[in-house]
């Protein structure tokens, strides 16, 4: 093993004596370069995001770290081979693994919420594949002058690889495109009304005076918060519903709102202080109240909609008009597409025994009453050899660089110095 070098030693001294932070602190030495807290903290949010695992951060400590001593080990060893990669190179693999990993998200808002749950923004996601391009490419590049990627996959290794691994590699589950219109029940004419006079009388006891947290007790139909007089507690603005957010943003703290209506029923709002993003509230809400019949006046209004369909009415036209889904409403009822048996219930049983082109019988869910049209269906397939074998050689082809990978590397650690600080 190679000795430090005094300056490296003089670098960890410095750091004892004034104290590293430990959320950077030193996690590994590599020859003369350290790792730090802060670079393991950011590649195991990095993998997480690829490949999204849910498992805990001290599952992923020992492979990220592992990872990123092999990137220093084949960084130092090309820096001696003066072997480099172009900026261009870079940048036009960074674009392409960008629009990659967005398609793996059913939209743009789902690839941004990822984004924010690992902490990070599209730019610093660039960032950090670009560092991980650049070191596979130099790793490449480094393996190519090597002679190391030389690798010839054979026919034969090819036809063996697809007759002991097809049955799951080869099989491509059904998946459909799928339309609907939702028709949320709504309470009848009569109960709206009570609802509205109901929350109508208590504002007007709050206009004469009446204190906010006496009249929520009294009156609010929100068991979880009317023995609290109506508190909500600290809320971050982007987390209410986007009619409650309306009227929140209208008001100043210390506010009440008019009535207005919301999916729960009726409510009035009031802001007791706003700090930043975040509003503390408190509400009182009256209920709209279902009953049976609306339930069966809502499944009849479907009924009455899909004979209109089956006569030869236009699918989207009719989404247009009476479908209550503000996302899909003008797209004509387009939900996307979906593997099958991905499908939650009870959607995959509606559409099981449909074909393309086919409106199921209006289903029952949280939500309301669909009518679900199938746009397309493919029913799932086992690909032949000649439809997997690129997929196949390029797979073997990797896993033999990778195996050469690891022993090239394993040389260079033999005549480096490392050592883990990881407890």
């Amino acid at each position: 093993m190679k000795k430090f070098a005094f300056g490296f030693l003089l670098l960890i001294a410095v750091n004892a004596l004034f104290g590293f932070q430990i959320a950077n602190r030193i996690v590994a030495i590599v020859g003369n370069e350290i790792i730090l807290q802060s670079e393991l903290d950011e590649g195991i949010d990095f993998m997480k995001l690829m490949t999204q695992v849910t498992v805990p951060d001290s599952e992923l400590v020992d492979q990220v770290l592992d990872e990123l001593i092999k990137n220093r080990l084949l960084l130092e060893q090309a820096k001696k081979e003066t072997v480099d990669v172009s900026r261009a190179e870079v940048e036009d693999e960074v674009e392409k693994n960008i629009l990659l990993l967005k398609q793996r998200f059913e939209s743009a808002e789902q690839f941004q919420a990822a984004l924010q749950n690992e902490g990070m923004t599209e730019r610093i996601l660039r960032d950090r594949y670009r560092a991980d391009i650049r070191n596979r490419l130099i790793s490449q590049r480094l393996l190519a002058k090597k002679g190391l990627t030389n690798i010839n996959i054979t026919p034969t290794e090819v036809q063996r690889f697809y007759n002991t691994f097809k049955d799951s590699i080869a099989r491509r589950p059904g998946q459909v495109a799928l339309a609907h219109i939702l028709l949320i029940i709504k309470p009848s004419s009569t109960s709206e009304t009570q609802a509205q006079n109901k929350i109508t009388e208590i504002y007007d006891i709050i206009l004469r005076g009446g204190d906010f947290e006496q009249v929520a007790k009294s009156f609010s139909e929100d068991k979880s918060t009317s023995q609290k007089g109506g508190y909500l507690g600290s809320i971050a603005l982007e987390l209410l519903q986007p009619e409650i957010q309306v009227v929140v943003n209208q008001l100043k703290s210390n506010e009440i709102s008019p009535p207005f209506r919301t999916r729960n029923g009726y409510e009035i709002i009031k802001c007791i202080s706003r700090k930043g993003e975040r509003v503390e509230l408190a509400h009182i809400l009256v209920q709209t109240r279902l009953t049976r019949a609306d339930t069966l006046q809502t499944q009849k209004t479907a009924q009455n909609i899909r004979s209109l369909l089956v006569k030869g009415a236009d699918f989207d036209s009719l989404a247009q008009i009476y479908s209550d889904d503000p996302m899909s409403q003008d797209s004509g009822g387009y939900l996307g597409e979906f593997v099958i048996a991905g499908l939650q219930e009870p959607f995959r049983s509606a559409i099981k025994d449909l074909p393309a082109g086919a409106v199921s019988e209006p289903v029952l869910s949280e939500h309301g009453y669909h009518l679900i049209k199938i746009l397309v269906k493919q029913e799932e397939t086992v690909l032949s050899l000649e439809e997997m074998q690129d997929q196949i050689r390029s797979y073997l082809f990797d896993q033999q660089l990778n195996e050469r990978l690891v022993e090239y590397v394993a040389k260079i650690a033999m005549r480096t110095y490392i050592e883990k600080y990881i407890d």
